[in-house]
């Protein structure tokens, strides 16, 4: 007896399941940018070795920012539909960082619980395995974007050593250098 369980799900839940499954997306340029301190096998160490290393760096800039593309230019060679395992732990805290950041944009006060709710419902979906809705993700796609520009403008040309390059990005997040 086949049972299509599908069949029982309700179409809210069906239109969540489907917004969810906004990838998150490579900025275009990203790619390149990283290349000499990317490499998937990383046998030495010394690079990076996750596409989502990058997506995570321009998303962190972007943040920062608290400005991103309403148009973003990505790489729609580079996907990823969730996080790696890698970033699993990380999944709650970037939720949290676009909350702060959208609160922060759109004059959410930290002690209006219910904008703050109101707009976590806008963003989040605890039945997806990131946390987050398609809005979210094309949300944080848009900091991604934003923040590839950021790095590109504040730290220069391509990096060609890994140390120096979260050197000087670290620097610029600790010193508000990414915010515009």
């Amino acid at each position: 007896m086949n049972v299509n369980l599908e069949e029982n799900i309700s179409p809210d839940i069906r239109i969540k399941r489907a917004q969810s499954k906004v990838p998150f997306i490579l900025p275009k340029n990203c790619r390149k940018y990283f290349q000499n301190i990317f490499d998937p096998k990383n046998k030495d160490g010394t690079k990076l070795n996750l596409y989502f290393d990058e997506y995570y760096f321009c998303l962190l800039a972007g943040l920062s920012c608290g400005k991103y593309d309403s148009e973003p230019e990505l790489d729609s060679t580079s996907q990823m539909d969730e996080y790696p395992a890698e970033y699993e732990e990380c999944r709650d805290y970037v939720a949290g960082l676009l909350i702060a950041t959208e609160a922060e944009l759109i004059g959410i006060p930290q002690t209006d619980a219910v904008g703050l709710e109101r707009l976590m419902v806008t963003y989040i979906d605890s039945t997806s395995k990131t946390r987050l809705n398609g809005n979210a993700k094309r949300r944080l796609n848009q900091y991604a974007s934003r923040g590839m520009g950021l790095i590109r403008e504040k730290l220069g040309g391509t990096p060609y050593k890994l140390e120096m390059f979260l050197l000087n990005f670290f620097q610029c997040l600790e010193n508000g250098e990414f915010k515009e």
